[in-house]
């Protein structure tokens, strides 16, 4: 039986595939302009459910180190890609600016956390590059929502080989992947605030037992 890991590895790969296929065939230029937004995004959530509920899916992620996700993120200095793009008049203005120097800051701050020590410093600064990382990526998918229902054929690089894989692969992983750094964070908290409640807690019937016993003396 293969290990959760490989399982991910499996879907991740078979994912990419289709994704390559739909590039092949053009069959993202077949769907109407809301489509492509409402795609990305139920593909999301799928992933990020899945994750939470399902247990061997939820197993391999659990097992990779915060610093692999990140490693994965590297992938995002595409950005100058796009700009170069932009340069060619291959792709609006709009977007190249945006995706393109949002994902060039999230990739060198995934950069800088790879090599950030441990400790409060490392959980503060991976917390807000989570979330301006998922920012940026919402705004680059309304952008190319937008600018394809404003001017049908601008964002025809991303419906074709090899941008294809951006909007159908990369982006649903990259943003269900801050979604979930997110809540493990969100978790850890909420356990450190329980735990904090939970000593204060024992500390005050300590105090009353001890106050107890004292009148008792007298």
């Amino acid at each position: 039986m293969k290990s959760p890991t490989h399982r991910l590895l499996l879907l991740l790969f078979c994912w990419g595939g289709a994704a390559f296929v739909f590039g092949a065939f053009k069959l993202l230029t077949f769907l109407f302009s809301p489509a492509v937004p409402m795609l990305i995004a139920s593909l999301t959530v799928g992933f990020s459910v899945g994750i939470w509920r399902i247990t061997w899916l939820r197993s391999a992620v659990e097992a990779l180190s915060i610093r692999i996700i990140l490693s994965a993120h590297l992938v995002r200095f595409i950005g100058f890609y796009f700009l170069w793009l932009h340069a060619q008049g291959r792709l609006p203005v709009e977007f190249a600016q945006r995706a393109g120097w949002g994902d060039i800051v999230a990739a060198s701050g995934a950069l800088a956390l790879l090599f950030w020590p441990e400790g409060a410093g490392f959980k503060r600064g991976l917390f807000w590059w989570n979330l301006i990382g998922a920012t940026d990526l919402l705004f680059a998918v309304g952008t190319g929502g937008w600018l394809n229902s404003s001017r049908p054929g601008s964002m025809r690089e991303l419906a074709e080989l090899p941008l294809v894989l951006v909007p159908l692969w990369l982006v649903p992983v990259l943003l269900s992947s801050h979604l979930y750094l997110i809540r493990m964070h969100c978790k850890s908290v909420g356990t450190h605030i329980s735990h904090d409640h939970e000593m204060a807690a024992v500390k005050k019937r300590q105090l009353v037992c001890s106050g107890e016993s004292s009148d008792q003396r007298y």
